[in-house]
């Protein structure tokens, strides 16, 4: 029988062994807790879910302690494997759906306040986070750019002295979040923009 002892290199051993076991490892993210919404890990659970906000991590259970997990880098979470895979042999793109909030123009000198979005997955309510959106003017001109927060929405206002005619930024706004190839399809919406 061997016998190892207790240290830094059983744990380097232990993580080396998960990996060739196929087991997914947030490597230079970190683990981070979970929230009740994540998935229900109570009653000493143990075992992944899936995470219905974004499908490039998952929720590890563990005596009943969820922790949300990282795919590496261009995967996504099967649940039906219960491990990460590239998103083609996991399921086909899903489809995500952006709002727009109507937004304030405070003269050219002062610029455009409150360009708002939300991105959520289009087959359920739970909103994409940590993704990038461009808010544009309907003409194609960049206003400025956001990252969604925990609940799928982003917000920012354009920098003071605009050099965009009037009558451009008064015919609205679009916010378009580009997608991830094979992931996530693109998706975006226009609002006004009123004059204060």
């Amino acid at each position: 029988m061997l016998r190892i002892a207790k240290g830094p290199v059983v744990r380097a051993l232990a993580s080396l062994t998960a990996l060739a076991a196929g087991a997914v490892l947030a490597l230079g993210v970190g683990a981070a807790p979970a929230s009740a919404a994540e998935g229900s890990c109570a009653g000493g659970a143990t075992g992944r879910l899936p995470r219905l906000q974004d499908h490039r991590f998952y929720v590890q259970c563990a005596g009943g302690v969820a922790t949300v997990v990282a795919c590496p880098t261009g995967e996504v979470y099967a649940p039906g494997t219960q491990l990460c895979a590239a998103p083609e042999l996991v399921r086909p793109a899903v489809a995500t759906v952006a709002t727009a909030g109507p937004a304030k123009l405070n003269g050219l000198l002062f610029g455009v306040r409150n360009l708002s979005t939300t991105v959520r997955i289009a087959e359920a309510p739970a909103g994409l986070d940590g993704v990038p959106v461009t808010f544009t003017t309907v003409g194609g001109r960049t206003l400025c750019t956001a990252v969604t927060d925990q609940f799928g929405a982003a917000r920012c206002d354009t920098p003071a002295r605009l050099t965009i005619p009037l009558d451009e930024l008064l015919r609205g706004y679009r916010a378009t979040y580009a997608g991830i190839a094979g992931i996530y399809l693109p998706s975006s919406a226009t609002a006004p923009i009123a004059l204060l």
